[in-house]
């Protein structure tokens, strides 16, 4: 089994998960994605592929070429940067045996639009933080808010705002489409699940977050939490997930958690759900063979913690081309 990973960038935990998870179940490649030659991620694949920029109109072509070419069963996206081209192209790269493990196109756009996915959630019920267009402002606003990019990254784009004075200032200020959100002042925590390819969601491992810089998790437990669990499987289905998610939200009552974000892709802190036996490489690649995956909410070990730290990737780019780690290769119709 050849598996596809986009836009590979850093994620070097996932490309060294699913190797080791192609490895228990017999052999397979790896293909990683990226449009950066020196991506740290690429040296750890199997195959490097030079992609163009996911905003490029020939990315779509291209990542279709690449699939066939090297056979893949399954592509995964590593990152947000494609998440809205994959799932366009998903039942092209259907059509070719490949499975695409992202939720369907119209899904992913209302994840990665924050405002529409806030939306969505309180009509189904769940709850989220009062949420508004700048344009459709009511008289009661609550403050502290934020300004938000409703196609958010991280933390890029986000400003707090203390009064209506700060309000105008920051949405004068942002070039970005945005939106206007109250603070939530509970305690935050993120819910790593996995879905099947029919939505039924197979597994919730939540955790603390103890420290973030720039909307990356550094530190953070996974945490004995069967509320959690709960609202991490409520969430992903009622979204209608497929593969992978992260869900984001804030304990403002021992009843109510407001979902602040949900992302339909590997979480950042990918690693701490893997070590708490969260093996979801493995399942991904039993779900992609056909095989019957069964849920396994709750069945994970309480206490693992994640601490980050800061490592390297050193490249020879005098000749970026010809760079000796990576095997290097281009589909021959792209």
């Amino acid at each position: 089994m050849n598996v596809l990973l986009t836009c590979v960038g850093l994620r070097v935990d996932v490309v060294q998960a699913f190797r080791d998870a192609l490895a228990r179940r017999g052999g397979g490649t790896v293909i990683g994605t990226d449009s950066s030659l020196i991506a740290p991620a690429l040296p750890f694949c199997d195959i490097a592929v030079k992609a163009p920029a996911a905003t490029d109109p020939a990315y779509g072509e291209h990542l279709l070429a690449t699939a066939r070419e090297y056979g893949c069963s399954m592509v995964l996206p590593c990152s947000e940067w494609d998440l809205v081209q994959l799932a366009e192209l998903a039942p092209a790269l259907a059509e070719i045996g490949c499975q695409a493990f992202l939720p369907p196109a119209e899904v992913t756009r209302r994840c990665v639009d924050k405002l529409e996915m806030a939306r969505y959630l309180v009509a189904q019920g769940q709850a989220s933080p009062r949420t508004f267009d700048p344009n459709e402002l009511p008289d009661d606003l609550r403050y502290p808010l934020l300004v938000k990019m409703r196609e958010g990254r991280g933390s890029e784009g986000i400003f707090r705002c203390v009064d209506r004075r700060e309000l105008d200032f920051f949405l004068e200020y942002t070039t970005l489409p945005s939106m206007v959100q109250e603070v939530c002042h509970g305690t935050e925590f993120s819910i790593d699940v996995l879905c099947d390819l029919d939505g039924r969601c197979l597994d919730a491992i939540p955790r603390s977050m103890i420290q973030s810089k720039g909307g990356e998790q550094i530190k953070g437990t996974t945490i004995d939490d069967p509320a959690l669990v709960e609202v991490g499987r409520q969430v992903a289905e009622t979204l209608g997930l497929r593969g992978p998610g992260t869900v984001q939200c804030f304990r403002e009552a021992p009843d109510r958690h407001e979902i602040t974000d949900v992302n339909p892709r590997i979480g950042g802190a990918f690693p701490l759900p893997l070590a708490a036996g969260g093996d979801y490489p493995f399942r991904m690649l039993a779900l992609a063979a056909g095989e019957p995956v069964e849920p396994r909410l709750g069945e994970y070990t309480r206490g693992v913690t994640l601490s980050r730290f800061y490592h390297q990737v050193l490249f020879n780019t005098d000749n970026v081309a010809s760079l000796p780690q990576l095997n290097l290769a281009e589909p021959s119709d792209a």
